[in-house]
């Protein structure tokens, strides 16, 4: 939010924040501040309070998977660029899975309904409310799908909507990049050869570019893949983040798509790589200004790769390292401390810690992730 805003500003605009939360401290950060309630509210409710405002929106700009309808409906109701009805597919894993089977782009299994289950290993995940690997759960077997359920009801999610699919092994990757008339162009790709197969977790060292081979056409496969899902549901001025698995085979599936850029240190890799902002670029999508002159020759000979180190207990985590020791370490381009991050559920991802690295090659990129993970020195959750 905080990135858009600047982005906006520059541009003589006046940004807007929408959110749920009266007292948020990043009201302070935009030149107005519209409260609606997510969960309780409607479209209708926020649009009458913009109007009431005297706000007329030109551009929405959204980050948050969740709010996808909203922006969706913002969009329609005011006539605005970017996005498309197609945006609506995309806010449900369930309905991804439907079209990409009707167009003949997966075959992986997979369900609404745990009776239906009968593909194991299986991944259950919420379906649309989805954010930092939230309630993501491997099952190996009918029994633990069950249990699974049970905790969910246990922790009060017993509506929230989950999607069952089959488990693909092999390894886990992701790509970045802008979506125009209906054609995805990657930007970056990045191989997780240490990711946590049992949480579902990003975990230890991601690597750009891919190392293996087969990881290299699982990008290219997935990538026309993902053409083809954006040329059939329309859309424009997007940036997706997907992730996919690719077997050693050669059989590549998608793992979820989002209209966004990922997380954490991928804004500072896809700047290093392609030498695009992508919160301007999402800026300028949502104005419906992105062009692909804007998208030159990457830098293939640059290996840049990204930790993010996660707390696995409940507690506030207490760090000494600091951003600027971190960063005049050898290769460090970028370091992420939040000393104090406050851990309140288990069920998500919580880093406190991320720091990005280039080098000449893989193993001296392992050994300087190892040099940073030295100084840090340790932490403690209290």
């Amino acid at each position: 939010m905080a990135l858009a805003a600047e982005q906006l500003r520059a541009r003589g605009l006046r940004p807007v924040l929408i959110s749920e939360i009266p007292g948020t401290p990043n009201r302070e950060k935009c030149d107005d501040h519209v409260v609606v309630d997510w969960d309780r509210e409607n479209l209708s409710t926020l649009i009458t309070r913009l109007d009431r405002r005297g706000i007329v929106p030109i551009a929405v700009v959204n980050l948050i998977e969740p709010l996808l309808p909203w922006q969706g409906g913002l969009v329609a109701h005011y006539d605005l660029p970017g996005v498309g009805a197609g945006i609506d597919v995309l806010a449900s894993k369930t309905l991804v899975r439907e079209r990409m089977r009707a167009l003949g782009l997966s075959t992986i299994s997979f369900c609404d309904d745990p009776a239906e289950a009968d593909f194991f290993p299986a991944i259950v995940k919420p379906s649309r409310d989805s954010t930092a690997s939230r309630l993501v759960r491997r099952v190996d077997s009918p029994a633990e799908l069950l249990a699974y359920r049970r905790h969910l009801v246990a922790r009060g999610f017993v509506d929230t909507e989950m999607i069952i699919e089959e488990y693909l092994p092999g390894v886990e990757f992701s790509v970045d990049g802008p979506v125009v008339d209906g054609r995805f162009h990657p930007v970056l790709a990045v191989e997780k050869p240490d990711h946590d197969n049992v949480r579902h977790h990003d975990a230890g060292l991601r690597i750009h570019p891919p190392q293996s081979d087969h990881v290299r056409d699982g990008v290219r496969v997935l990538s026309e893949m993902t053409s083809a899902l954006c040329s059939d549901l329309r859309l424009d001025q997007l940036w997706l983040h997907i992730e996919g698995r690719v077997d050693d085979d050669g059989r590549t599936e998608l793992v979820e798509i989002n209209p966004r850029f990922g997380g954490g240190m991928y804004p500072t890799a896809i700047q290093e790589i392609s030498g695009i902002d992508p919160a301007e670029a999402v800026v300028s999508m949502s104005l419906g200004e992105f062009t692909l002159d804007r998208l030159g020759p990457l830098r293939d000979r640059t290996i840049i790769g990204w930790v993010d180190v996660e707390a696995e207990e409940l507690g506030r985590v207490e760090i000494s390292a600091t951003e600027d020791d971190l960063c005049e370490l050898p290769g460090v381009i970028k370091a992420v401390v939040v000393d104090g991050y406050q851990v309140s559920d288990l069920e998500q991802e919580n880093y406190f810690l991320r720091f990005a690295i280039t080098a000449d090659s893989v193993g001296q990129l392992r050994a300087r992730a190892a040099n940073v993970l030295s100084a840090v020195g340790g932490w403690r959750v209290t």
